[in-house]
């Protein structure tokens, strides 16, 4: 890959300072060219009150992280990839980029994501492994996050799978380069060997809490549903049955024990509307036809479609109508657009100046919420 590359310039970009997925994805359908979306945005960052430089990423460190996965057997896969996963290519955060270990021919078949608690009971993960198991032998692939408990269980039960027809993928909330929990490096090597690892995560990057839930759309966004097996209230696992909902994915449930808390979670997902799920054959029957297919008819991309930059004037009175609307509180990003009255695309070029200035932070659901900081507090 050379430096004149788009793919080159999309990694650059990705990794560039303050540049979310919807921030990628909003440059990329304004400027239609990485190099092009590089070269603006020290400008974009000034527009949203931003008073130093932004750090692009530079070639030394965009050709670290090549050389790094290369000699990690790795690669790192742009979202115009023909191997980029289909059905994650179509979420509104999808990851500008994928560092991936392993098999990718797998990030092209149907995937049912796994999830549950670290703590969870040995029939908890005996049951996990048997549905994984029968799904893998299905030709579906399992994908989890590598934690301790169910997500280990998920993978183990895909990779006793002896048919080929299946396999798993795990997600990480590290660079794929690294392992954790430290526990799990004989799963994380039989993964690389047999199955595939992902992350968005660049290499070399070390756990840290806030990027496991980030890590969760992830599992959700590869997967035509979520199974929900233990999690309390309070589990990471009830963020990717979110995400799954979000995603128009089904989200499946097994129930458990009310005087368990790790059932709180499954049985309250089963109340609100989760397929209730007690062996694979349940997930099976639901699924029995070209999901996938029917799935990716129903979701309509956009980032085709032509966008202009609009004029200084209408840009800064945009802007002010915007800051007025927004808090610390997470705010909608649709009903910021309503309650301006301002169009589509306007709110979403402000809103990409504001992250870039690192004034505000995007989270799940197309929410949006200001981060104050003394660099712009009396912009």
């Amino acid at each position: 890959m050379q430096p004149t590359d788009e793919a080159y310039y999309q990694i650059k970009l990705a990794l560039s300072e303050n540049v979310g997925p919807i921030t990628f994805r909003d440059l990329m359908k304004y400027f239609k060219s990485a190099r092009e979306a590089v070269i603006h945005l020290p400008e974009f960052a000034r527009r949203g009150g931003r008073n130093r430089p932004i750090k692009i990423a530079d070639d030394s460190f965009v050709n670290q992280q090549l050389e790094s996965a290369h000699k990690n057997n790795a690669e790192i896969l742009t979202v115009s990839s023909p191997d980029y996963p289909p059905l994650l290519k179509e979420i509104e955060d999808r990851p500008p980029i994928l560092f991936i270990k392993g098999w990718k021919n797998l990030l092209q078949k149907t995937s049912i994501g796994i999830v549950g608690s670290r703590n969870c009971s040995a029939n908890g993960q005996n049951i996990t492994r048997k549905i994984a198991f029968q799904l893998a032998q299905n030709n579906y692939v399992v994908t989890s996050g590598m934690a301790r408990g169910i997500d280990s269980a998920a993978h183990e039960g895909a990779l006793a799978n002896t048919t080929e027809q299946g396999g798993t993928i795990a997600v990480l909330g590290t660079g794929v380069d690294k392992v954790y929990p430290k526990e799990n490096e004989e799963l994380y090597e039989k993964i690389a060997s047999l199955g595939c690892l992902i992350s968005e995560l660049p290499m070399g990057t070390l756990p840290i809490p806030s990027f496991f839930p980030r890590r969760n759309r992830i599992i959700s966004g590869l997967s035509v549903g979520v199974l929900v097996i233990e999690a309390n209230k309070l589990s990471g696992s009830l963020i990717t049955a979110r995400c799954a909902l979000n995603q128009n994915r089904e989200v499946f449930a097994v129930p458990g024990s009310p005087l368990d808390s790790r059932s709180e979670g499954p049985n309250q997902l089963i109340q609100d509307g989760a397929h209730l799920v007690t062996s694979a054959e349940d997930i099976l029957r639901l699924l029995d036809f070209d999901t996938t297919k029917i799935l990716m008819d129903s979701l309509q991309a956009t980032e085709n479609d032509s966008v202009s930059l609009p004029m200084e004037q209408e840009l800064n009175n945009a802007r002010q109508i915007i800051l007025s609307r927004l808090s610390p509180e997470t705010t909608d990003v649709n009903q910021l657009i309503r309650g301006s009255g301002l169009r589509t695309e306007l709110v979403n070029i402000i809103l990409v100046e504001l992250e870039l200035a690192g004034r505000i932070e995007r989270f799940a659901g197309g929410k949006v919420a200001l981060v104050y900081n003394n660099e712009w507090e009396n912009a």
